[in-house]
C-alpha cells in the first residue's frame, strides 16, 4: 500500500519531533541535523539507493544494514534514530525527516529561512541588505535560500514561513491580466 504525501509528512513530523527532543536533551541537536542532512543528501543523490529504500519487497533488515553503514561514523543519537526509522519501515522518509529537522533546529535557534526567488543571481550586497531588512522586520536571525527562475522576469518573490511577498514582474503582469479579464458589473 502506497502512502500519500500528506501521510508521509505527518509520519515524518512524528519521527522528527521525537528525534529532535532526544537530541536537545543530549545537547546534540546540531549534530543530529547535520548528520541527518548528510544522510538525506546521500539518499536523494543516489537514485538506486532511493529506489531501494522505497521498494517494499526489500526487507527492512537489509535497508537498516545499508543505512547503518552510511551512518557508521555518526553520533549515537543519529545511529539510534536511523535504526528506529529503518526498522519501522520508513527509510524512504529520511529526506522528509531531514527537512523537518532543519526547520526545527532553525526555530530552536531563533532563525527563519527566507526563500528568495529572482530572475538572476543576487549580488552579495543585495543579499546582505535583504537579510538585514528581513531581520529587522521579524526580529529573528534570517538565513536566505536563494532560487533563480527566469520566469519571474524581474523583481523578487520572498517566502518567509506562511508569508509570501510577490514583487516580481511576472506577478504584476498576472495581477494585471486578472483585473483586465475580471467581469465588470
Amino acid at each position: 500500500m502506497s502512502m500519500n504525501r500528506t501521510d508521509a509528512i505527518q509520519i515524518s513530523r512524528r519521527y522528527a519531533t521525537a528525534m529532535f527532543d532526544l537530541a536537545v536533551e543530549a545537547k546534540k541537536e546540531k549534530t543530529l541535523v547535520e548528520e541527518f542532512s548528510t544522510l538525506a543528501k546521500a539518499v536523494t543523490t543516489n537514485a538506486e539507493l532511493m529506489a531501494a529504500l522505497a521498494n517494499p519487497t526489500i526487507p527492512h533488515t537489509q535497508k537498516a544494514a545499508v543505512l547503518e553503514a552510511l551512518v557508521a561514523k555518526g553520533d549515537g543519537v543519529t545511529k539510534r534514530a536511523v535504526a528506529v526509522i529503518a526498522e519501522g519501515g520508513r527509510a524512504d522518509l529520511i529526506p522528509t525527516i531531514a527537512e523537518d529537522l532543519q526547520r526545527r533546529l532553525a526555530a530552536h535557534l531563533g532563525e527563519v529561512v527566507a526563500v528568495v526567488t529572482s530572475a538572476r543571481a543576487l549580488s552579495s550586497v543585495t543579499q546582505k541588505q535583504l537579510v538585514q531588512s528581513l531581520a529587522e522586520a521579524t526580529g529573528k536571525t534570517v538565513k536566505l535560500k536563494l532560487k533563480e527562475d527566469t520566469n519571474v522576469l524581474g523583481g523578487l518573490c520572498i517566502e518567509l514561513g506562511s508569508l509570501r511577498l510577490d514583487a516580481t514582474l511576472a506577478g504584476a503582469l498576472n495581477t494585471m491580466r486578472e483585473q483586465l479579464l475580471a467581469p465588470t458589473h
